[in-house]
């Protein structure tokens, strides 16, 4: 290797500065690859710099120029546009590099669209949990069986995986492109009459709600999360005073002639109500998610004694960081939603319980109540009927707002009925309106002891 390592790091940032940047996987293959090479050529490790890093024909021409600028070497490519792809079994695979491969990719989305099935978007789950599906689907695992084969050297081994990974990624783009032109199909219509924002956005599905829409829902959200967390400490700051002490009141009316102006009452013990909070984030959750985590920050700004959790796979508290984040910053927790995924980044209700009955702070304390935001769908797991029975004997009262239709309940994976079961109230909450008369019709005074 004539060409240190150091050498080739700074040629990357001389491209980069120059509006060609290469990932840093594709520049560490390259070291890994040129450093197990033995040849004493400077000439041959540029040329598998020029193999090696670009994935197209405009790439290559870009690195041509920069090599010669920074080499000062230059060299005319006799090898065709296409010299960077190894021998595949299938000729068609070139393709899919060329200036015409959009139209290639959205040809074989559309194949594996139609071989997967019917999709229901109806169902509030994300286009990538679409696409999640689409890509456990036998069309879309063929269509990328032809990258599963041995070459004979290690050139062609690692420019073969570069070309899989850009090929996946072309193909995952263009799937959610149809995904979401398929999806678009299935908003639900509106006549004239209701187009009024100010008359009809309450009503309107979060999941059709365009930006500026989102915004001016999700500040009445966390009204509504203040309304909840009101309703809480109304009734807490209620609950602390005892029975009427008669003989006490009867002597203080004396000094004012026998008027009860002053009433004295029993000192009660307080017991402090104690609420939890759980919140799917999976991806079949969807924009529902983020209207689920708003309503909890309204909650954990003006009531401090509640404990609020994200679940997927297993459940994680996030009570502290609620309370540390900025209004406009609530997505950041959707946005690293892969450290939230403890197994597998699919939805398990049985084990994500499991992990809440066994949280210290639960079994430590008294907690009266527990509101759910949920699909319940399991991904086909098993729910286990202790569980559940565990669940209901812990919590006086459960409230769930579940934001798939509710003709899909209990249909597919959904093991919504082993919930509704045990759940106080339980509705479908899939817009504003819905969500407010859900939260309205919450009375703790009525539940907590």
């Amino acid at each position: 290797m004539q060409i240190k390592t150091n050498e080739l790091i700074e040629f990357s940032h001389f491209c980069s500065e120059n509006s060609l940047k290469f990932p840093s996987e594709r520049v560490s293959n390259l070291i890994t690859f040129l450093q197990s090479t033995e040849h004493e050529s400077l000439e041959r490790d540029v040329s598998f710099i020029y193999s090696l890093l670009p994935t197209n024909k405009e790439e290559k021409e870009k690195l041509r120029e920069l090599i010669k600028a920074y080499f000062n070497l230059s060299f005319n490519d006799s090898r065709d546009e296409y010299s960077f792809l190894p021998d595949y079994e299938s000729e068609n695979i070139e393709n899919f590099f060329n200036d015409d491969s959009e139209s290639k990719f959205q040809k074989l989305a559309d194949e594996i669209i139609n071989q997967f099935g019917d999709i229901d978007f109806s169902r509030p789950v994300s286009n990538n949990y679409w696409l999640n599906q689409l890509q456990n689907s036998l069309a879309f695992l063929d269509s990328v069986s032809f990258f599963d084969i041995d070459f004979n050297n290690e050139l062609d081994e690692i420019i073969n995986g570069e070309n899989k990974n850009y090929f996946i990624s072309k193909l995952n783009r263009s799937l959610l492109e149809r995904i979401t032109e398929l999806r678009n199909q299935f908003k639900d219509a509106y006549i004239p009459s209701e187009l009024n924002p100010k008359e009809n956005l309450e009503e309107k599905d979060f999941l059709f709600t365009d930006a500026e829409e989102r915004r001016k829902l999700l500040k009445e959200t966390r009204n509504l999360g203040l309304v909840l967390a009101n309703k809480f400490v109304k009734y807490t700051k209620s609950a602390s005073k005892g029975k009427l002490l008669f003989r006490k009141t009867i002597r203080k009316s004396l000094k004012n002639g026998g008027s009860f102006f002053d009433i004295v009452l029993r000192p009660k013990v307080k017991k402090k109500p104690r609420l939890i909070l759980l919140c799917d984030i999976s991806g079949s959750m969807a924009l529902y998610s983020l209207f689920g985590l708003t309503l909890l920050f309204g909650v954990v700004q003006r009531f401090r004694s509640v404990h609020t959790y994200v679940f997927i796979d297993g459940i994680t508290e996030i009570s502290k960081e609620l309370k540390n984040l900025k209004f406009n910053n609530i997505n950041k927790i959707l946005t690293n939603w892969n450290d939230y995924v403890q197994v597998d980044g699919h939805s398990d209700y049985e084990k994500s319980f499991n992990d809440l009955l066994e949280e210290k702070i639960i079994n430590n304390s008294s907690f009266n109540t527990l509101i759910v935001i949920g699909d319940a769908r399991n991904n086909y797991r098993p729910i286990n009927n202790e569980t559940v029975d565990k669940l209901s004997k812990k919590f006086q009262n459960i409230y769930w707002m579940n934001p798939e239709r509710s003709q899909y309940w209990n249909t597919g994976d959904s093991q919504f009925h082993h919930y509704q079961s045990i759940s106080k109230k339980y509705s479908e909450v899939r817009n504003f309106e819905q969500l407010k008369t859900f939260i309205n019709s919450i009375n703790f005074k009525k539940v907590i002891k």
